[in-house]
């Protein structure tokens, strides 16, 4: 057995991390080779064309580490640009130190950095899944700010393992089970995941024959989450023989089945439902009950991914008791995932939820990504501000009694409350989706240039 001298430098919550062994070295130099690192990314080479411009997620943990020197690598060799993006969250003491050392390491190999804050208040509970969520939602503005169309991330074999056992403990379904994809779209970036298959320990013995140090994040060892208790769960699976890749092959076999009823939906979509601009959607009632339970299941949620811009699909209870709702003979409206079920006679009409939408400060010049789901452009005088939101109750009120012609728009009236909306300290100064412009109003003040509507698709 080759020795291994391990070193470990700690600053209270700071630990890197090397190991290094020769004989290790010269046999990871012939399993680490050129035609590997290619077969690597290949299967994503539709999404990767000379032209796209790549970020990935590094926040300094081996498996990102490993991700991120193995696409700098990939990019050299075909000639495209790569930027490393880390969010300090401001969650644990010593993370902005770090960050620092991130960005020294990835200075010395000659990679570009941008480092993203997640500022405000931090919840008190739920802290890692709203983490997870502010870190995509930084990092998917800053692609579209910087006009990056993919973002890598290091997920591998151990975290799949890990989300299919998670999935299984909640009693998810078929879409649950079938863990993460390769590839998905965040806020219409292309999420993608090369390392999928890839254990996380050859990614470390990667990362020991660079000589590359990493980061271990102490709440890997923190019981309080639950991630953390599955992990171990699946090190005592390994000690009993069972190995992830028998795991693995059970999730191929749920996405094998995801795929083929993804095939099924598309085919629904495209019959019975219509997506509106004005963020809606409009399904056949009748088509919508014939549906056997896993597609009906998938529907619902990828006309809720759509329209309210939510990465995560609603519990599997919640949307098994919407089915149970749309098959009854006594059927009646509900929410669901962020959206509005509203049954009128032979259709549903599916809206976002007036009271999930997000209300944003804006000025001249702002440029962004509303809600996830419009990209939003403003203009006016400099240094004039406003903030967009919803329409809601009392600005259709307000701009009734100023354009009475409104109430005759054909958009239903759940969803015109939804509307985007300009507004200022006096009230409603515009909402395009209406053609209107508060008429009170003189030229110096902001303007809604575009606010093209983009839905999620899953």
């Amino acid at each position: 057995m080759p020795r291994k001298i391990s070193k470990s430098i700690s600053t209270e919550s700071l630990s890197d991390q090397v190991v290094t062994d020769t004989t290790l070295n010269s046999a990871l130099e012939q399993a680490i080779s050129i035609e590997k690192v290619n077969a690597l990314f290949e299967p994503f080479r539709n999404l990767l064309s000379k032209k796209t411009s790549i970020a990935v997620a590094v926040s300094g943990g081996a498996d990102s580490m490993a991700l991120c020197l193995l696409l700098a690598e990939w990019a050299k060799l075909n000639q495209q640009k790569v930027v490393a993006l880390t969010v300090d969250h401001g969650l644990r003491q010593g993370a902005a130190e770090e960050v620092l050392k991130v960005s020294n390491w990835l200075a010395v190999l000659d990679i570009s950095h941008e480092i993203l804050y997640w500022e405000g208040e931090k919840p008190t509970t739920g802290i890692q899944a709203a983490a997870r969520n502010a870190r995509y939602r930084l990092m998917a503005h800053w692609c579209h700010e910087n006009n990056f169309t993919v973002l890598m991330t290091a997920h591998h074999l151990e975290d799949q393992v890990e989300t299919f056992l998670l999935r299984a403990e909640r009693g998810s379904g078929l879409d649950g089970l079938a863990s993460m994809c390769a590839v998905t779209s965040l806020e219409g970036i292309a999420l993608v995941r090369p390392l999928l298959s890839v254990s996380k320990v050859l990614l470390r013995e990667f990362l020991i024959d660079r000589q590359q140090l990493w980061i271990e994040d102490p709440s890997n060892q923190n019981l309080a989450f639950q991630r953390t208790g599955i992990r171990q769960l699946v090190g005592r699976l390994k000690q009993r023989g069972l190995i992830s890749e028998r795991i693995l092959g059970l999730i191929n076999h749920f996405r094998n089945l995801r795929q083929q009823f993804a095939e099924v939906v598309a085919v629904f979509f495209e019959r019975a439902v219509r997506i509106l601009p004005e963020a809606y959607g409009v399904v056949h009632l009748e088509a919508l009950k014939l549906l056997p339970d896993p597609i009906l299941e998938r529907v619902l949620v990828q006309i809720i991914s759509e329209l309210s811009g939510k990465f995560y699909p609603p519990r599997r209870q919640r949307i098994k008791y919407s089915m149970e709702n749309i098959k009854s003979a006594e059927i009646s409206n509900f929410t669901l995932g962020g959206c509005h079920f509203i049954f009128k006679g032979s259709t549903v009409i599916v809206c976002r939820d007036r009271r999930s939408i997000s209300v944003k400060q804006v000025v001249a010049g702002d440029s962004f990504i509303w809600d996830g789901l419009f990209d939003v452009v403003i203009s006016g005088p400099e240094g004039v501000k406003g903030k967009l939101g919803a329409l809601g109750k009392k600005g259709w009120i307000e701009i009734v009694q100023k354009s009475p012609e409104l109430k005759y728009t054909p958009i239903p009236y759940f969803v015109k409350i939804t509307l985007p909306t300009l507004f200022d300290d006096y009230g409603v100064v515009e909402v395009p989706s209406l053609k209107y412009r508060c008429p009170d109003h003189g030229k110096l003040i902001l303007s809604i240039e575009n606010h093209q509507f983009r839905p999620i698709k899953v």
